[in-house]
């Protein structure tokens, strides 16, 4: 009787299996990035949907007002009101947020409990995807370490404070006026939105294609380089220029990109994001752009005579809230070029 013939089942060996291993390890490291660069594609793509969203807001805010909005904070001149409002909160019935306008008493400060209500509210245009932040809870007990706007008799129960990923173009030159240099420090604001600015888009003599409007300002990289005021400042519905504007005083991301010495206390006036390379701008007309690092700028002398000490670009002195430029000496780049409403200067799209 013939003995049956065994046959082998067929499978891996220990070597083929740890080549198939490997290789399947090779595909998803090479995926990986691709994977999240996709992604970062993508929140890149909402960022500037939102800022497109803004630049159309604001020219139905035209139609209806004949003015740009501004951010209000009224210490000079007198005739003006003071609300102390920011931007987005007048812009808010044209971002489709009738609720949040309606809920805003505009006969109020926002210093008063009636408008804390706004204050935690999630405004979806005003969030870079890319930038990821927690609201905070407004405290009684330490208002300025938890709010920006210390909140007159803060009400019963539990508030929350939201924040924005954007600044509007306040100009070249940081920090918000008072009342003793008020008409001095209102009239060097060269940008489109700033403590009661009236700018109309005829004032926009450079060109609304050559005039940012809104430009990012990544809460959580403030947060990071700046943690004793990252509770507080970037505050959606506040006017103070740390909270809602910025400026082209710094190059972007300063903190991680450029060498400019002695510039740890204006971080808030630095346009900064979350993407690689750069920052999105939105400009006058509408469109949106970004606007990489390496982008023409001026250079900075290594004093600490600014603004809360930090450096002077060359050229620049800076006294009691007062920025001098000197003709001839300084030497603004493409990105202050882009700030200024009616500097005269002849930028192509080509230099950014």
């Amino acid at each position: 009787m013939a003995r049956p013939v065994l046959r082998r089942r067929p499978g891996f060996t220990l070597i083929e299996l740890l080549v198939v291993i490997a290789i399947i390890a090779v595909l998803i490291a090479l995926l990986l990035p691709a994977v999240q660069s996709a992604r970062e594609a993508a929140r890149r793509a909402q960022c500037t949907n939102n800022l497109k969203q803004l630049g159309l807001a604001v020219q139905n805010y035209v139609s209806s007002n004949n003015v740009l909005p501004a951010n209000s904070y009224s210490g000079f001149p007198p005739q003006y009101k003071y609300p102390n409002f920011s931007v987005f909160v007048f812009l808010t019935q044209f971002l489709e947020q009738q609720p949040v306008y309606n809920a805003t008493n505009f006969n109020l400060s926002n210093y008063e409990p009636a408008n804390i209500t706004i204050a935690g509210i999630t405004i979806n245009a005003l969030v870079c995807p890319s930038d990821p932040w927690q609201p905070q809870v407004i405290s009684s007990s330490t208002p300025f370490a938890s709010f920006v706007e210390n909140v007159n008799a803060l009400p019963a129960g539990t508030w929350m404070q939201q924040f924005t990923s954007y600044g509007a173009n306040q100009g070249m030159f940081p920090g918000t006026w008072q009342q003793t240099y008020g008409a001095a420090e209102f009239a060097q604001y060269n940008g489109v939105i700033y403590n009661d600015s009236r700018v109309s888009i005829a004032a926009i003599t450079d060109g609304t294609s050559n005039t940012f409007l809104f430009g990012e300002r990544a809460q959580t990289l403030f947060r990071l380089y700046d943690p004793s005021y990252q509770n507080s400042d970037g505050s959606w519905n506040s006017h103070h220029w740390f909270d809602t504007m910025v400026t082209t005083y710094f190059p972007p991301n300063v903190a991680t990109n450029s060498g400019v010495p002695n510039f740890s206390g204006c971080y808030p006036t630095d346009a900064a994001s979350m993407h690689p390379g750069g920052v999105n701008w939105g400009f006058c007309d509408g469109s949106v752009r970004f606007i990489k690092n390496s982008v023409s700028s001026w250079q900075f002398t290594p004093s600490s005579a600014g603004l809360y000490g930090v450096s002077t670009p060359v050229g620049v002195a800076y006294a009691n809230y007062i920025w001098t430029m000197t003709p001839g000496t300084t030497l603004q780049g493409v990105y202050q070029s882009l700030s200024t409403r009616s500097g005269g200067e002849v930028v192509s799209s080509d230099q950014y």
